[in-house]
């Protein structure tokens, strides 16, 4: 015999899947694209994207493990951005800083910055694929937390792609200054500046997602499921 979904609970479901899958293919496509063909890099994406989708829509049928998971990927949301948030504005300060030394060598600097690249790896990738694609899913549904969610998501998608379009296309081969050990004249630790985005803005947008998700961690599912149980006991 076949099983009908209903309407209604398609309705439930469908938005915040197609949410989900367009921003990893978005998101995502844009990364692997510096790797990967463009077709190729879309497809991977999208198929990335259809199946974290799909894993979170399974997930909410599962209220306790769905309630868990959703309050941890918030949690997971909130110690990211805040990294990004403050120790982004800080790296910047200290950039800004040395390249104001007339006795800076090209080794140095890269020895300064290079540390940075595989946290933000390490922050970016799971957020990217896991967290904000899951939250959608898991998220969606009435309240103030989805809007929240939805908020976050918005921001972060604007982040990603601002940083693939404008940032990532002006990386520099840094392969020479590294092995420099002489003092940068001041015209090199300028176009070096200018290279490495030491105006960076993007640490603001941090810092207001960050506050997003921290409101966001206020509105536990884990509470709200807990609410009834102990009204009911009382």
């Amino acid at each position: 015999m076949r099983t009908v979904t209903p309407v209604g609970s398609t309705r439930k479901w469908l938005p915040p899947l197609a949410l989900a899958v367009a921003f990893v293919a978005v998101v995502e496509g844009l990364s692997l694209v510096e790797f990967l063909p463009v077709p190729v890099a879309l497809l991977v994406a999208l198929g990335w994207g259809v199946g974290i989708g799909l894993l979170a829509t399974w997930l909410r049928g599962r209220a306790t493990l769905a309630a868990w998971l959703e309050d941890g990927l918030v949690a997971l949301g909130v110690v990211t951005m805040a990294l990004f948030a403050f120790g982004g504005a800080a790296g910047l300060l200290m950039l800004d800083a040395a390249l104001e030394s007339p006795t800076l060598t090209g080794q140095t600097l890269v020895l300064m910055f290079l540390p940075s690249i595989p946290v933000a790896i390490l922050g970016n990738v799971p957020t990217e694929l896991v967290v904000i694609p899951m939250l959608l899913v898991l998220g969606w549904r009435p309240g103030r937390r989805r809007i929240l969610v939805v908020v976050a998501a918005a921001l972060y998608f604007v982040h990603r792609v601002w940083t693939y379009l404008v940032f990532s296309s002006a990386r520099l081969d840094f392969a020479e200054t590294e092995r420099s050990t002489t003092p940068l004249t001041e015209a090199e630790r300028e176009r070096l500046g200018s290279a490495l985005h030491v105006d960076d803005p993007r640490w603001i947008l941090n810092l207001v997602i960050f506050a997003v998700f921290l409101l966001a961690a206020h509105f536990s599912r884990v509470r709200e499921a807990r609410a009834p149980a102990r009204s009911v006991g009382s």
